[in-house]
């Protein structure tokens, strides 16, 4: 009989070793469940893991909602802006006047131009769309339409 209750207690023996080698290795596997510093059920852990990728998912549709929202916006924005000073009189100095070109992404939008002169300022504008004017543009206004027209909208003005 002792030979008996020797065989059971070694069965039982290597029984609790296997079973205490799958923990360890269940623990090293899913460590972030059991390295918390307040010990709690694996399945509360997923539980609450579960419910936080469910709140992340909702907020990254919402964040993605709101920049295609915003890249909409942008595009009718005036972020691309050509400007040129120049001086269109021989007796005025000091490059007072100027052409400023303010499109969006798709080349619509306008030029603004004063022309300072001894007597005065006058303040001209004309509509731009799809990059060009159903108006004669100066030389000026031009230059700054070009500039405006090359600037990459989603990049930050160099000058």
């Amino acid at each position: 009989m002792n030979v008996i209750v020797l065989i059971v207690l070694g069965i039982v023996i290597a029984i609790c070793g296997w079973l205490f080698w799958r923990l360890q290795r269940v623990e090293r596997q899913f460590g972030a469940f059991f390295d918390n510093t307040q010990p709690q059920p694996v399945m509360r852990a997923l539980n609450q893991f579960a419910s936080t990728i469910q709140n992340h998912d909702a907020k990254l549709h919402e964040l993605k909602h709101n920049l295609d929202l915003t890249t909409r916006l942008a595009e009718h924005a005036g972020t691309r802006i050509g400007f040129v000073r120049f001086n269109p009189f021989n007796d005025t100095g000091g490059d007072q006047s100027f052409c400023l070109a303010i499109i969006d992404a798709r080349g619509d939008g306008y030029i603004l131009s004063s022309i300072h002169a001894r007597t005065g300022t006058r303040v001209y504008s004309k509509q731009i769309h799809h990059g060009k004017s159903s108006h004669n543009l100066s030389d000026e206004e031009a230059a700054a339409l070009t500039k405006a027209v090359k600037q990459n909208p989603r990049t930050a003005h160099a000058e």
